[in-house]
């Protein structure tokens, strides 16, 4: 996919999309953002959400899947949250986790899509040299505040995961599945 390579060199976005920033912003969300989120805060379900599982990947199911699928309301209760003033670093750093998935699972890298300027004067996405399709984690951190919440993404980072592996010949749970029920 070619991108116009003078926005690539946008100082706001050769400042933004610097690896190390990019993991600061994570390393922010992870030992500082989620850990403040009050164990006894009730879930949808009216369920105490109870403390941040520890020594487990960023990644895990049991942490994005479940408690940060769970936890992701107290933060934005509604898509309004996240253009709020007061809300800019932790949305920042909700992009950086989003984004850096595909470039940690899926062999993808960051580009600035200037037509997709939502919350910046440039636009964050995730290209791949094994595919077309591109992944906006703007457009994913606004989709988990209008519908079902983070499992949106955590359902997007799986099917990326799942077409990387047929793209690539690598084994995937999904499709042993297929191949198991005749589908693959």
């Amino acid at each position: 996919m070619d991108f116009d390579e003078a926005a690539q060199q946008h100082s706001a976005w050769v400042e933004w999309s610097r690896p190390q920033r990019i993991a600061e912003a994570i390393d922010h969300l992870f030992t500082d953002t989620l850990p403040a989120v009050p164990t006894d805060w009730r879930t949808h379900s009216g369920k105490a959400l109870g403390p941040m599982p520890q020594g487990v990947d960023r990644y895990s199911n049991e942490m994005a899947g479940n408690w940060l699928s769970e936890a992701f309301r107290y933060f934005f209760p509604d898509d309004d949250a996240l253009t709020e003033s007061d809300n800019a670093e932790l949305v920042n750093q909700f992009i950086c986790y989003i984004g850096d998935y595909f470039v940690r699972h899926c062999d993808g890298r960051w580009v600035n899509d200037p037509e997709a300027k939502v919350l910046h004067e440039f636009g964050p996405a995730i290209c791949y040299d094994w595919t077309t399709d591109i992944d906006y984690p703007v457009n994913l951190l606004f989709d988990a505040a209008e519908t079902d919440g983070f499992i949106c993404v955590t359902l997007e980072w799986y099917s990326r995961t799942v077409e990387y592996a047929k793209a690539h010949g690598l084994p995937h749970e999904q499709l042993e599945l297929e191949r198991n029920h005749g589908l693959g």
